[in-house]
């Protein structure tokens, strides 16, 4: 794990959150009108679009208004990290430019806004689009187009599994993958023999359960006990509550969003089921306000992952410029979350940029990322690309709620997505 002990583990993760419940409405966009360019796309290996010798273009999309404007804290971490880099001398001399437009989390428009980007603004890739569905939206589109995509906004298996070659990285950890360290801690760390899963009834529930399932037969009597369901919108978790309790499990495993993830330990602690181990995904986990959303009490003790520190209790070289630049540039919004996301996710970019050999086109850029092994140079706790994984984020620490604090329990697990193995 990097640097000290890292106090950590932020809901980052909790951009997924919202982003899988995220509704809609109409919206302007904002951002810029494009810029001058060395020249149009020619083919998805040698495009030079959105490059002079002075610039080079970059676009986002994400929203920034409406139900889901929450997220806006990741384009606003990409755009403090950039002004950083720039106040530096920028990209081996050249400045870049971001264009954000506003999709509210609509897929139909973020499909109508990349095609702008790319074919109106000319920028030379996509940083850190935001969501599962309206980056699902856009798929066929990013494969069509060619354009680099790095590090979306989601943790969606989809869109990485199995790789497509300009669409590099999420900026939040595999559900999948994350659920298959969560089970093989469960069984070598705790000890569980008998599992219960809780899950939400949507894509991010449904990854976690069936990466459990597919991994179990590899754990000697090892069995999933329970399996109970919700959706997002749920309130009452006393039926299943009562069905967990009833199947005396060894471990809790919940695969949800934050308000689903507390109200479901609320009814469990309502009705004595206390002392079971509770493994949440970090995307419904992480978030320091859930102490106060399911009671202190109640949510001391869950465990989960973190790969994110908390930026303000790590020493970590990254987390400090963060909160430095961050604060200077958005003092009125939180340091702990989506902000730290995006800025991370730029870090990424930036470090690409800055290993592509030759001419900087798209071929050579992405081949670039070939280069990350455990990368440890951003926020992240590690960064992994090759030809096979297109993961970026495969490495985690584990995290537990104590005395109304989320702290590290574990050194750096790491998860190898084209083997499988789990390393400690």
């Amino acid at each position: 794990m990097k640097a000290n002990t890292r106090k950590i583990a932020m809901g980052l993760l909790s951009l997924l959150i919202v982003t899988m419940l995220a509704a809609c409405g109409g919206g302007q966009t904002t951002g810029g009108n494009g810029s001058e360019n060395s020249g149009d796309q020619t083919d998805e290996s040698n495009a030079v679009q959105g490059v002079t010798d002075s610039e080079i273009l970059v676009g986002l999309v994400g929203p920034q208004t409406g139900p889901a404007a929450f997220f806006d804290a990741s384009r606003k971490g990409v755009q403090s990290y950039i002004n950083y880099v720039n106040e530096n001398g920028g990209v081996n001399g050249k400045q870049l430019k971001l264009i954000a437009y506003d999709d509210q989390y609509q897929p139909a428009k973020t499909v109508q806004l990349v095609k702008r980007l790319v074919e109106e603004d000319k920028v030379f890739a996509l940083l850190s689009p935001v969501g599962s569905a309206p980056n699902l939206a856009a798929l066929d589109y990013y494969k069509q187009s060619g354009i680099p995509v790095i590090m979306m906004g989601t943790g969606q298996g989809k869109l990485v599994d199995p790789p497509v070659k300009n669409i590099i990285g999420e900026s939040v950890i595999n559900y999948g993958a994350e659920a298959k360290v969560f089970l093989d801690y469960a069984v070598n760390e705790l000890g569980a023999k008998k599992i219960a899963i809780a899950y939400q009834n949507d894509d991010l529930g449904k990854e976690g359960l069936t990466a459990v399932k597919d991994r179990l037969g590899q754990y000697d009597g090892v069995e999933i006990v329970e399996e109970v369901n919700y959706l997002a919108s749920d309130a009452d978790f006393s039926s299943q509550a009562q069905k967990l309790k009833n199947a005396d499990p060894d471990v809790v495993m919940n695969f949800g969003t934050p308000a689903t993830s507390a109200n479901l330990k609320k009814a469990m602690y309502k009705i004595g089921l206390k002392d079971v181990p509770y493994i949440n995904n970090s995307v419904g986990a992480n978030d320091p306000n859930l102490f106060k959303l399911a009671g202190e009490e109640v949510w001391n003790g869950t465990i989960s992952g973190a790969t994110l520190p908390m930026p303000e209790q790590s020493d970590d070289e990254s987390a400090r410029l963060y909160v430095e630049r961050f604060s200077q540039d958005y003092p009125d919004d939180p340091l702990i979350g989506v902000g730290q996301s995006g800025w991370a996710s730029a870090e990424v970019f930036v470090e690409a940029l800055k290993r592509t050999e030759g001419e900087l086109n798209w071929n050579n850029f992405l081949d670039a990322f070939y280069t990350f092994d455990n990368w440890d140079g951003s926020m992240y706790v590690g960064v992994t690309f090759s030809e096979n994984n297109h993961f970026g984020l495969t490495s985690l620490f584990m995290t537990e709620a104590i005395d109304g604090e989320i702290v590290p329990i574990s050194d750096t697990i790491h998860f190898n997505p084209e083997t499988g193995d789990i390393s400690y």
